[in-house]
């Protein structure tokens, strides 16, 4: 059972030792204290603080099953610096298993950086985001696709502009090839999302993205865990672990995001994850009950699939096909 603190302070944790604490943000009605885990790795000799965050949506699995690898193998004699890890932020939604709170239907993800007078779940943000974003050199935020999409292995960077300034945007893109994935993604500039508050608080992020589909490959895993040791290798935290690839020589990144559906229906698509499409090209049509055609998606541009929704139920308004532009860096 871990203790329950509220308040706690990741730079008081004594070098060379590790502490793993529930940090309560709030109570529930009938007294019991609302908590998310928290494990920190403060190392023998002074370095960079590194927060690295999972489960911010509580039906997405690679994160917090990536962190817990990485956890194991923190050593903090031979740290440099500390390690924050965060591998369930929101303890609600996993249990429940669904994106959003089931206590007050709020997304944390679009929540930061918080109010400590608000719901539950705001009042959550407002506690990681003090916790976390005020004590991070670098932050890695670790998301999925969870049980409606699914992503290719991406790592996505902010730019400068909307708050962000250039040292923060050249961190955050650095960080991005650090984690040695397939694909850099130019991250929408969007309020409430961790990585962009945190960015626009001048810290360097990265905000990934790799499966879903209410799964947990272990190659998604696996990648996770290896990018986020070659973050905390490059940032020199640790020294780099056997088999750690070279970051790759990204020339290229993908820029966009999700078209919504103009109806509600049955998704039927027309591409699959990762296909090259063409300008023109039908990405999934929405259909009724009986199989009418309601609504087609098309391409807008040449470009990549770089997610797709994975649950063919679908309402208007909601996240229906992802077609990006492949764009020289």
């Amino acid at each position: 059972m871990l203790p329950v603190l509220g308040e706690f302070d990741v730079q008081a944790v004594p070098a060379g030792s590790i502490a793993r604490v529930a940090k309560q943000f709030a109570s529930t009605p009938d007294g019991v204290p609302a908590s998310y885990p928290l494990i920190v790795v403060a190392g023998r000799a002074p370095g960079p603080t590194a927060c690295l965050v999972a489960g911010i949506h509580g039906d997405e699995y690679e994160g917090p099953a990536a962190l817990w690898r990485v956890a194991a193998q923190l050593d903090p004699e031979r740290l440099r610096g500390r390690v924050v890890l965060v591998p369930v932020a929101h303890g609600a939604a996993f249990a429940a298993g669904q994106r959003s709170s089931p206590i007050d239907g709020v997304n944390l993800a679009r929540s930061f950086p918080g109010d400590a007078d608000g719901t539950v779940t705001q009042r959550l943000a407002a506690d990681l985001f003090r916790t976390l974003v005020a004590s991070a050199d670098i932050l890695v935020d670790l998301h999925s696709g969870g049980v409606r999409l699914a992503f290719l292995q991406v790592a996505g960077f902010y730019q400068p502009g909307d708050g962000i300034s250039e040292s923060a945007a050249a961190g955050s893109l650095a960080l991005a090839r650090s984690m040695r994935l397939p694909w850099l993604w130019r991250l929408p500039s969007r309020a409430g999302v961790l990585s962009c508050e945190a960015a626009r608080a001048g810290v360097a992020v990265v905000g990934c993205e790799a499966g879903g589909r209410g799964g947990c490959l272990d190659a998604d895993v696996a990648a996770y865990a290896n990018g986020v040791l070659g973050v905390l290798a490059d940032q020199g935290l640790i020294d780099p672990p056997d088999g750690l690839p070279p970051i790759p020589d990204h020339t290229h990144c993908l820029d966009g995001d999700f078209a919504l559906a103009p109806a509600s229906g049955f998704l039927d698509p027309g591409v699959a994850l990762g296909e090259a499409v063409a300008a023109g090209a039908v990405l999934a049509r929405i259909r009724s009950p009986i199989g009418d055609e309601l609504a087609r998606l098309v391409a807008q541009h040449d470009g990549i699939v770089m997610a797709e929704r994975h649950l063919r139920a679908i309402h208007a308004g909601e996240w229906a096909t992802c077609a990006v532009r492949v764009v020289t860096l």
